[in-house]
């Protein structure tokens, strides 16, 4: 299977006083392979969906990986109620946003007013694969614990990998 670029790892970055936001290198990275008219010298384009179905966070994409799902979109019919929720989250709640020559972009209004985003502030960027989250980062922080919570100290996540990859057939140890 051939390897393709995704969003993975974690990184805080901090808001400055001009709501000027630097984008990890490796996101930038994948943004840049993902974008069909970026070249060297030109900025990566993507877009950060803001709806509210999306707890506590951002959700970012690339041009390649919005595109598909809004090309999906448009032979859906507008009249259909699922249809009309997906246009709301994907096309409607959609910011484009793009990276400067210095690697940061200007976190738009939208995006400083679902996470609640204050200047000099921490902003947690996590890979997703095919999409990227921008959490402020004590909620993030805040998320983790609960999952903790809720998961509970004995999880182990080599056994529900092996689980969800190789179900119960391969047995316990």
């Amino acid at each position: 299977m051939a390897y393709i670029e995704r969003f993975q790892g974690s990184e805080d970055m901090k808001v400055d006083a001009k709501y000027r936001l630097s984008v990890p290198v490796d996101f930038r990275r994948v943004l840049e392979k993902q974008d069909p008219e970026w070249q060297p010298g030109k900025p990566a384009r993507m877009v950060l969906l803001c709806g509210p179905r999306l707890k506590g966070f951002v959700e970012g994409y690339s041009i390649d990986s919005i595109a598909e799902i809004q090309s999906a979109l448009s032979s859906r019919p507008k009249a259909d109620a699922v249809g009309k929720a997906l246009r709301q989250h994907y096309i409607h709640s959609a910011v484009p946003v793009t990276v400067d020559d210095t690697g940061r972009i200007v976190v738009p209004a939208r995006v400083r007013e679902k996470l609640d985003l204050g200047k000099e502030e921490y902003v947690t960027f996590l890979g997703d694969l095919k999409t990227f989250q921008l959490w402020k980062r004590d909620d993030y922080q805040a998320e983790v614990a609960a999952q903790d919570d809720t998961l509970g100290e004995d999880f182990d996540p080599d056994a529900a990998i092996d689980a969800m990859m190789f179900g119960d057939a391969q047995g316990g140890e």
